[in-house]
C-alpha cells in the first residue's frame, strides 16, 4: 500500500512593509507635514487680542467704559449701551479669551514631568466661559447697567492665571527661553493696566510667543 503525501500549500508573497520616512530630526514626515495646533494659536490668540485693542479703542474715543469704569471689558456692556462695533469688539475679546484657553490647553498637555493639564485646562476653560457668558449676557440684556469688576474681569484673570502656569512649566521643562517668559510677564502688566495699552500688551506677547511658532521638531531645548 502506497501514501501520497499532500501537496504543500501555496502562499502568496507578502509585500515588505516599508519603514516610515523620517526627516533629519527623527520625526515621520506626515507627522511633520501636519500643522503645529501650538504655533497656530500662539499667533492667532495675540492678533485677535491686538484687534480686540483697536477695536475698542476705536470705539471708546473719549467714553468710558459701560461696565464701570476704565480698564473693564468694553463690548461687553448691555445691549442698549452699545453699538455694532462694541459687539464686534466683544466677540473679538471671546475669541481671543477662546484662543488662549486653548493654547493653555494644548501646550499642558505636552508638560512632561509636571501635571499641570487637568487644572489648568480646567481653569482656561472656565474663564473662556465666563468671558462668554458676560458678552451673551450683555448681549441679551440680561446683564445689569454696572457689572461688579469681579465679574466683568475675573474670566480673563482666570485664562492669564492658567496661561501663566503653563508657560512657567514650559520654562522649567526647557522648551521655551527666560527671556520669552518674561516678555510675557510685561505684555501681562501692559494688559492689566487701565491706560488703553491692550495693542502693545498684545504684541509682546506675540513677541513672547515667538519660540512657540516654531514647528515642534525645530524647537531646540534651552539649556
Amino acid at each position: 500500500m502506497t501514501t501520497s503525501t499532500p501537496p504543500a500549500p501555496v502562499t502568496s508573497p507578502t509585500a515588505p512593509v516599508r519603514p516610515a520616512a523620517t526627516g533629519p530630526t527623527g520625526t515621520t514626515v506626515e507627522a511633520a507635514s501636519r500643522p503645529d495646533r501650538v504655533a497656530l494659536l500662539a499667533l492667532v490668540a495675540p492678533l485677535l487680542l491686538f484687534a480686540h485693542g483697536i477695536a475698542d479703542w476705536v470705539d471708546g474715543l473719549g467714553g468710558t467704559d459701560v461696565l464701570g469704569g476704565p480698564g473693564g471689558l468694553d463690548g461687553l456692556g448691555p445691549a442698549g449701551t452699545r453699538g455694532p462695533l462694541a459687539v464686534a469688539t466683544g466677540a473679538l475679546l471671546v475669541l481671543a479669551s477662546a484662543g488662549l484657553a486653548w493654547l493653555t490647553t494644548t501646550l499642558g498637555a505636552r508638560a512632561e514631568h509636571l501635571p499641570v493639564a487637568v487644572p489648568t485646562a480646567l481653569l482656561a476653560a472656565f474663564g473662556a466661559g465666563a468671558t462668554g457668558a458676560v458678552w451673551v449676557g450683555g448681549l441679551t440684556g440680561f446683564l445689569p447697567a454696572t457689572v461688579p469688576t469681579a465679574l466683568a474681569d475675573g474670566g480673563q484673570v482666570l485664562t492669564a492665571l492658567a496661561l501663566a502656569l503653563v508657560l512657567a512649566t514650559t520654562w522649567l521643562e526647557g522648551r521655551m527661553p527666560a527671556g520669552s517668559l518674561a516678555l510675557a510677564g510685561v505684555a501681562a502688566a501692559l494688559l492689566a493696566l487701565p491706560w488703553g495699552l491692550e495693542p502693545l500688551g498684545a504684541l509682546v506677547l506675540l513677541i513672547a510667543f515667538a519660540p512657540l511658532t516654531r514647528p515642534v521638531g525645530n524647537s531646540p531645548r534651552v539649556a
